[in-house]
């Protein structure tokens, strides 16, 4: 069992405390650190009940491993003080706040040879288990995502690429090692200082293309993937739950069985699995500096286009 710390107990830290809750054969929760008085934090009774802890350093202390919920802001001096106390280490993405600081976390943990798991989640999503088959046996040759979501002030301290986009980013480097030659993008600022909505195309060196878009000011939910292949066309639904494939021998359309699972849930197992066995979560550092990498320069070029607008607009 993993002594496990929580740090950060806002609307996804509760989330997480209560999957973990549920792997009591797994995880015991030592206890929560918030920078906030519990006070003034609206908790259910489970996770009122749990200890809370008055430093960082005492929680600590007082774990194997700990989960850091925080704000992006703050992972990073949370996720070192952790790593050099030879903590495993649990991080929501996005990783960090900036590139150095998830390229000097990285090696850190290379350093010290430590356990670092990134929250990306979707990687888990039982619709990617049922189509993992098809989608590791061939070459991805083109790659089409859409994300989509109604406006919520929480997550407005990133942009959307950072909130949302990343994790069709963590997808797709999972699927490619050939390096970037060209990215284009079109943003746009509705609602924080950052972008809300962005729409991807990014060229490798293999010749792979991929067209991306994310928007948080949309007035529906979408979380969808296209993916081909020399020998079949996926069709993925990671909200509903639905994957279809279509082979290029012929026009029929074959559902896959999908296998009802909870990717928290599973994210959380893989953490559990891979800490007892001694090697690397199935998303460890490395692959989340390098969904982050792509996103900043994804992000920069972003926030030059919204600058740039507002430049004009203002003249």
């Amino acid at each position: 069992m993993i002594r496990i710390g929580i740090v950060g107990i806002g609307y996804l830290g509760r989330i997480h405390v209560s999957v973990l809750q549920e792997l009591a054969a797994q995880f015991e929760i030592v206890g929560i650190y918030d920078h906030k008085p519990i006070d003034g934090i609206e908790t259910s009774a489970a996770i009122h009940a749990l200890p809370f802890f008055e430093s960082y350093q005492a929680l600590i202390g007082a774990a194997d491993a700990v989960a850091i919920i925080a704000s992006t802001p703050a992972h990073f001096l949370l996720a070192k003080e952790a790593l050099l106390a030879g903590k495993a280490v649990f991080i929501e993405k996005p990783m960090c706040a900036t590139r150095k600081e998830a390229q000097e976390l990285h090696e850190l943990a290379l350093q010290q040879q430590s356990f670092v798991q990134i929250g990306h989640v979707e990687r888990f999503n039982p619709v990617l288990s049922a189509a993992s088959s098809y989608i590791n046996s061939q070459q991805l040759l083109a790659f089409e995502s859409c994300r989509t979501a109604p406006f919520q002030q929480r997550g407005t301290d990133v942009s959307v690429v950072l909130d949302l986009l990343i994790h069709d980013l963590d997808l797709l480097l999972a699927q490619v090692s050939s390096k970037v030659v060209a990215i284009d993008v079109v943003a746009k600022s509705e609602q924080s200082p950052f972008s809300d909505e962005v729409e991807v195309h990014v060229t490798f060196e293999d010749g792979l293309k991929a067209k991306l878009f994310a928007s948080r000011i949309s007035d529906q939910k979408q979380r969808t993937l296209r993916l081909q292949m020399p020998e079949h066309f996926l069709a993925l639904d990671l909200l509903e739950k639905t994957a279809f494939i279509q082979r290029s021998s012929g026009l029929e359309i074959e559902a896959l069985e999908v296998l009802p699972s909870d990717a928290l849930q599973t994210q959380w197992l893989d953490f559990s699995s891979a800490y007892h066995a001694g090697h690397a979560p199935r998303v460890g550092a490395e692959a989340g500096l390098r969904a982050l990498e792509l996103a900043f320069e994804i992000d920069s070029r972003a926030q030059a286009q919204i600058a740039q607008n507002t430049k004009h607009l203002i003249q």
